[in-house]
């Protein structure tokens, strides 16, 4: 990561953005983390180590497809608002509340979808550039929503499918992997199952990826992943390197 009179940047490679997301992240600054693969520009709002609101000019992330693809409103409606939106420039989740498609309610969670889904669409990135600005947010234009880093992180690398990338971040069968002091402070609020905490008490003792592998009740690769993502956000930490 290249520092820029307090910008930072980089090049992006196939395990770079969980690691990237969660170094950002937890500074706990505020700031703006920026992402391009030459088409794709897209934002993440971070307000003291929080990401707040994301910004994409990819069309799949526009508003009026969450509402479409969930079915709140139909095709006709959406084309109808968009072009409406565009006569008297008003945003489309305002007009549509106005014009009674839709409640505030909707709204909101909306907006809450389209950001975590903008987020986590960034972790299927292998390539392009970053940049991060730490400094006050412009905050005429950011809606300030309530999203929790630590989620959004697992919900991110869990929405990972390629295995070449989970094989690189868990560093093959014979690293071996701990639990780090304080599990249940650190892991408090993890939205994680019953068999992600089994998972982790086998983790509560020095144990190898093979091990662990064996006794999971998960499918090898779905440990594979969630590891990757404790790792990720210090909630494991790795022992020893690949054997």
């Amino acid at each position: 990561m290249v520092s820029d009179g307090g910008a930072r940047e980089g090049i992006l490679s196939s395990t770079t953005f969980p690691g990237l997301i969660y170094s950002v992240l937890s500074q706990r600054e505020t700031g703006v983390l920026t992402l391009t693969d030459g088409t794709s520009v897209k934002s993440i709002y971070i307000q003291s180590g929080q990401p707040i609101f994301a910004t994409s000019n990819d069309r799949d992330d526009r508003l009026g497809q969450v509402f479409f693809k969930t079915g709140l409103i139909s095709l006709e409606s959406l084309l109808a608002a968009l072009d409406r939106s565009r006569q008297v420039n008003k945003r489309l989740g305002t007009l549509l509340v106005e014009m009674g498609l839709i409640q505030p309610h909707d709204l909101v969670e909306a907006v809450l979808t389209q950001v975590r889904n903008i987020i986590c669409s960034l972790f299927l990135w292998t390539r392009g550039r970053y940049r991060y600005l730490p400094g006050p947010l412009p905050t005429e234009e950011v809606i300030t929503l309530k999203l929790s880093a630590a989620n959004i992180i697992l919900e991110g690398i869990r929405g990972i499918t390629s295995w070449d990338r989970i094989w690189e971040a868990v560093g093959g069968l014979e690293a071996r992997y701990q639990t780090v002091e304080g599990l249940a402070e650190s892991a408090r609020d993890l939205r994680l199952s019953l068999q992600d905490w089994t998972l982790l008490s086998h983790c509560e003792s020095d144990i190898s990826l093979r091990e662990i592998c064996r006794i999971s009740a998960m499918k090898d690769f779905e440990t594979c992943r969630l590891l990757w993502a404790l790792l990720t956000l210090g909630i494991v930490r790795r022992t020893s390197t690949r054997g």
